[in-house]
């Protein structure tokens, strides 16, 4: 039960928060004209990528990635070991070197690739893999605003949503003996009393994450796979993909859910920023729950 203050306040905080989130699907479900215009609307831009130019250009930012960190344990293992917060900040270090080659070989080592996915506002809409599917344009920039705003939303619709599916998702999995143990990171954050430490992995789980992620999932796994196989297939394939990536069970279908909404808002406003910041919220208000020494909310 809380008893500080701030606990309390915390509390308080996470039901507005479920009560706005209810209040908000309860609109989307009586509300046809705005539940047509979010469930409605494809707003991606066409991308000609390949299969197999999308495919090499995945598996080559994902070993990119994999060879920074690599690189950095190498480095920094030694003196990390030593330090009183090393888990915390092995987080960070070998976290910022994997984010930094994927984002390096995307924007740097592999341009060709990158063109490859690039929007063609000469391509019509009706033409090559994305015959037969709803009309995909070249979307206009959403103001900072907007997409701030569009990103609170999902997040308040998200958490009641995730914490029923995550009451029956616990249940299933301890009936199937499974692992129900929370992710590591989330411990990692539990057990981490350096101020400095957990500014530094605030960083890494509310903005290098969220831009990591939802590049990957979002604006490439999800938009390839929804222009090929339509909204269906896309959001399991990229939903299921973005919950296995965490590697853990109890978290498992929670995560595939978020993923799911992440893409449907960004299909809805054709910006990857509403589903980055929908997501750094996210990862905040979790962070938030843990350091106030409730992490049961945060399950």
């Amino acid at each position: 039960m809380p008893t500080e203050p701030a606990q309390i306040a915390i509390v308080l905080f996470e039901v507005c928060l479920l009560l706005s989130g209810v209040g908000l699907v309860l609109w989307l479900a009586f509300n046809t004209g705005a539940r047509t215009r979010w469930l409605g609307t494809n707003a991606l831009p066409v991308t000609p990528a390949s299969l197999s130019n999308f495919a090499l250009s995945a598996v080559l930012i994902f070993l990119t990635g994999f060879a920074f960190q690599a690189a950095a344990q190498l480095w920094l293992g030694p003196i990390i070991a030593n330090a009183a917060d090393q888990q915390g900040l092995a987080l960070f270090f070998y976290s910022v070197a994997n984010y930094t080659g994927a984002l390096v070989a995307w924007k740097v080592m592999f341009p060709s690739l990158r063109r490859s996915w690039a929007v063609d506002p000469e391509t019509p809409a009706s033409a090559g893999p994305t015959a037969g599917k709803p009309p995909l344009v070249t979307p206009v920039a959403l103001p900072w605003a907007h997409a701030l705003r569009y990103s609170a939303g999902t997040l308040a619709v998200a958490l009641p949503l995730l914490s029923l599916v995550s009451l029956g998702w616990t249940f299933l999995v301890e009936q199937l003996g499974l692992p129900a143990t929370p992710q590591d990171v989330i411990a990692i954050f539990a057990n981490t009393r350096s101020p400095l430490v957990i500014l530094a992995m605030l960083l890494v789980a509310c903005v290098l994450a969220p831009v990591y992620e939802e590049l990957l999932f979002r604006a490439g796994l999800y938009r390839f796979c929804r222009q090929r196989l339509g909204r269906g297939a896309a959001l399991v394939i990229s939903g299921v993909c973005f919950g296995a990536l965490h590697g853990n069970w109890a978290g498992f279908l929670p995560l595939a859910v978020l993923g799911m909404g992440l893409a449907v808002a960004y299909e809805a406003t054709g910006s990857i920023r509403v589903p980055i910041i929908a997501h750094g919220l996210f990862n905040l208000n979790t962070v938030l729950v843990l350091l106030s020494g409730l992490p049961e909310l945060a399950k």
